[in-house]
């Protein structure tokens, strides 16, 4: 009776290793014919930019934007982004909603960056000086704050590409895009 026992044993083995064994052999093969739906085309520190993201984006921005730039764009948008994070901009209170990115990204530009632009009354008039004939008639009190929002918004721009090439400096970054 214990060799009958054994013999049952040793084909239940059997059965089972070889089921096993075609299992495996036909998940493999399914596997194997995968498709890649997404794939990665820039590495921004410990984020990933997908190409999907990249097309979604090139199409937002219209025709005459280069596919590089609009990636450069994505990254600096991410670099931002993050650094903004860092400082918890965005997070109203305590269990608060985030706000959008775009939101964020303008207040994090607001606090840490135009609120260390400091534009002298000077620069302004020698501003106007120089520029007297676009003006027309008007005097220097009436165009004071056009004068002053155009010479801040060339420094913000200004101090914007500085701070960003800092972030790329600091910064893991690593390109996978292939024309």
């Amino acid at each position: 009776m214990k060799l009958n026992e054994r013999i049952k044993f040793v084909l239940f083995l059997l059965l089972t290793s070889h089921f096993l064994l075609l299992t495996s052999n036909f998940l493999l093969l399914t596997f194997s014919h995968a498709e890649v739906l997404d794939r990665i085309v820039a590495i921004v520190d410990d984020d990933v930019i997908l190409s999907s993201e990249l097309e979604e984006a090139f199409m937002k921005a219209g025709e005459g934007m280069k596919r590089d730039k609009v990636l450069d764009d994505m990254i600096n948008r991410s670099l931002i982004l993050k650094q903004a994070k860092k400082f918890r901009i965005g997070y109203s209170g305590s269990g608060g909603k985030a706000k959008e990115d775009d939101v964020i990204i303008s207040e994090y530009i607001e606090r840490r960056i135009r609120a260390i632009i400091h534009l002298p009354f000077e620069k302004m008039e020698l501003y106007y000086k120089d520029n007297r004939e676009s003006f027309g008639d008007k005097s220097f009190y009436d165009v004071r704050d056009e004068i002053e929002g155009h010479i801040i918004q060339g420094e913000l721009e200004k101090k914007l590409r500085e701070h960003i090439n800092e972030l790329r400096k600091r910064s893991y970054i690593r390109i996978q895009l292939e024309e």
